[in-house]
């Protein structure tokens, strides 16, 4: 499965319905409402402030909603602790004793919670790249490694959906991608379910198939990655045979209703068109073949129309900021 790529025949695992929690007269989240399907690495995005942090209490059972409802794997959040039993979470900075063995800190976990079945410590420590470092004390571990630790105490019952809260927070590029890595094989092997909050775009944009973004506790996108990163607006780069047409075609352009011309982006395009002249233009959707056509009445048509895809932060900045008016 690609980062993009719908799971086939997915059913829900969590399903928010109108959740919602105030904190006296705030409201931090805000009748939210979306499904996260079996086999997704759902992404879960909002700005500073937006709700993130309290809806993944609420879903882990640590904060109770005002009103609203939580369904795990069909059945209500409230039918009891068995429910939860079969979700796995890290939330904020994993905790260990650090001058107990990481394999240590894993056993206390084991038998303070019970049912974790024999041979699941090994497992859990081989699976997230520590297996050989399990003996040493967690003082010596690395942030990262401190990291991938609390991953697997988030395993250690065999959960079907895993919680994380920014996970890659603070590591180097290298310990980011070993965490991705280890999600992605969770979710290939195991058909576990990944919910993962992050500020790190770029990797959500790699690596998770759906996502949802919040800002100001209200849902404002939630839909496969691929579908929202090409949203109702369309950019393009135009390239010309000569810089007279390119000169001609920007008049007419700038004359026209429902297109925009990213000038500050024009020195990247010409970059990218590799110093041929052109022009990056953002266009209403689907009125591509009408631009083109009327440059080539003008006299001034391009020679290539490149569409451009957004990337996700480019999605994001601009979904928040229009919600906020800016």
């Amino acid at each position: 499965m690609t980062a993009d790529t719908p799971t086939p025949g997915a059913a829900p695992i969590l399903r928010l319905h109108e959740l919602t929690k105030n904190f006296g007269r705030h409201v931090a989240v805000n009748e939210l409402s979306f499904d996260v399907n079996e086999g997704d690495i759902f992404g879960f995005l909002g700005p500073n402030g937006a709700g993130k942090s309290t809806t993944m209490y609420m879903i882990s059972g640590l904060v109770r909603p005002t009103s609203g409802s939580i369904e795990l794997f069909g059945r209500p959040h409230t039918a009891g602790p068995e429910i939860r039993r079969h979700m796995g979470a890290l939330i904020e900075t994993p905790a260990f004793y650090e001058y107990m063995s990481g394999r240590k800190n894993l056993e206390v976990l084991a038998k303070t919670h019970g049912g974790v079945a024999r041979g699941r410590i090994d497992y859990v420590l081989d699976k997230v790249g520590l297996l050989g470092r399990g003996g040493d004390k967690v003082g010596e571990y690395s942030h990262g490694m401190k990291q991938r630790l609390g991953i697997a105490q988030a395993l250690l019952h065999e959960p079907k959906l895993l919680l994380l809260d920014e996970p890659t927070n603070g590591l180097d590029p290298e310990g980011s991608a070993q965490v991705w890595e280890i999600l992605r094989s969770l979710v290939q092997e195991e058909r576990m379910t990944v919910f993962i909050s992050s500020h790190l775009l770029h990797e959500v944009e790699e690596n998770c198939n759906r996502i949802a973004v919040i800002n100001q506790g209200i849902l404002v996108a939630c839909d496969h990655v691929r579908s929202l990163l090409f949203f109702n607006k369309e950019d393009h780069l135009l390239v010309f045979d000569q810089a007279e047409s390119q000169a001609k075609a920007l008049a007419w352009l700038m004359s026209k209703t429902g297109v925009e011309v990213l000038e500050a982006e024009l020195h990247a395009a010409a970059a990218a068109a590799e110093h041929d002249p052109s022009l990056a233009v953002r266009l209403r959707h689907g009125m591509a073949g009408e631009i083109v056509a009327g440059l080539a009445a003008a006299g001034c048509a391009p020679k290539a129309v490149i569409p451009q895809r957004k990337n996700l932060k480019q999605f994001f900045l601009e979904l928040t900021r229009r919600q906020q008016g800016v």
